[in-house]
């Protein structure tokens, strides 16, 4: 074989695949997009300023605002109504009420999560009266004015932007403005609060309202626990609360019988003080075996009275209050990242505009 031979076939044996460029092509390349960079680098630039400057604008007519998280952690203790189990039922089984003692915890877990987000305890929190920089609000009003609804979900709507609570109102007496004012409050609201476990090994809860002004996610949170400690604890002893009124209607009920059966036994002995007849001894028999059955029956319903209401007592859930709204609070600020796409989408725009550019200037010059 010939030199010749040789030198062409180990040419053939290094000759890369098409699909694959050898250093020297790509330096060459690297070279010529170089230049053709330099070429359109005023329309490259050029592109790149015009988008960063829409990006700028967008971020400045951004309607996002700050948001400010108001927390409480505080614990909540059941009440020790389950020791009492066996006092109570055998005083339900004295008055045929059967056992009345309520269960130790009403709601748990997940449950009394939903619960504090409730439309109900919401509503009620709402229509409280708070005093904001000395001045006094409904609660409900001083939402509406600063919250954003205005601006947001009632930009277009005349008559809910004007209109206002008068005064603390029931649900069951909401007119149609009202239903409706409320449910776009409660819907926001809604999102805004939010109820956790501080810790999975801890039994702190944390409440926290975020929201676009300082003093209302403030006063929302304060007045909100406040609500929810009321409304769980008369809850929480419905069962007992009722026996509690039972015994109290009957303690009355016992006095008056006891007074009446009294004045009547004194009554007769004044008049019948020297009667010897037996029909007379045995009225007189009589009227002292009710007054004595009577005043057994009254000291037991005062005593078992007492003993209920120092039950209910222990019975109620404990709220306390672990760490209060501290200021300043947290504020989140809304990220603004339209000029930073924009360059970026400058950039490979300018990019794809130059390349169709010199394709097309290559198949004009072919």
């Amino acid at each position: 074989m010939t030199p010749t031979n040789q030198t062409g076939n180990l040419a053939a044996n290094n000759a890369l695949p098409p699909d694959q460029l050898s250093p020297k092509e790509v330096i060459a390349r690297a070279k010529n997009f170089q230049y053709i960079i330099k070429r359109n680098w005023m329309l490259l630039a050029g592109m790149i300023v015009i988008s960063g400057l829409i990006g700028y604008l967008i971020d400045a007519s951004s309607t996002k605002k700050t948001v400010y998280a108001a927390k409480i952690i505080f614990n909540l203790g059941g009440g020790s109504g389950s020791s009492q189990m066996a006092d109570l039922g055998a005083l339900a089984s004295a008055f045929g009420l059967g056992q009345a003692a309520p269960e130790a915890s009403l709601f748990t877990g997940d449950n009394f999560m939903l619960y504090s987000k409730s439309i109900p305890v919401i509503e009620k929190t709402l229509m409280k009266t708070v005093v904001v920089n000395d001045t006094s609000y409904l609660l409900v009003n001083y939402y509406i004015q600063h919250s954003g609804i205005l601006d947001k979900e009632w930009e277009e709507d005349t008559a809910l932007q004007k209109f206002r609570f008068k005064q603390p109102t029931l649900r069951k007496d909401y007119n149609k403005l009202q239903i409706a004012a409320m449910a776009d409050i409660n819907a926001r609201i809604s999102d805004e609060l939010s109820i956790k476990q501080v810790d999975r090994k801890s039994s702190f809860m944390a409440l926290i309202a975020s929201m676009e002004n300082v003093d209302l996610a403030k006063s929302f949170v304060e007045n909100h626990i406040v609500t929810i400690e009321d409304d769980y604890r008369l809850k929480q002893t419905k069962k007992t609360t009722e026996m509690e009124r039972f015994l109290s209607h009957r303690v009355d009920s016992l006095y008056r019988q006891l007074s009446g059966t009294e004045n009547q036994l004194a009554s007769y002995l004044n008049q019948n003080q020297q009667v010897v007849v037996a029909e007379g001894q045995l009225k007189q028999s009589r009227l002292s075996r009710s007054s004595t059955f009577l005043t057994q029956q009254y000291y037991t319903a005062v005593s078992s009275l007492d003993n209920l209401r120092l039950s209910l007592i222990r019975e109620q859930p404990l709220f306390t209050i672990i760490e209060p709204v501290t200021l300043p609070l947290y504020a989140t600020i809304p990220a603004k990242i339209a000029m930073q796409a924009g360059f970026a989408i400058g950039l490979v725009l300018g990019i794809v505009i130059i390349f169709i550019r010199e394709t097309l200037r290559n198949m004009a010059k072919n």
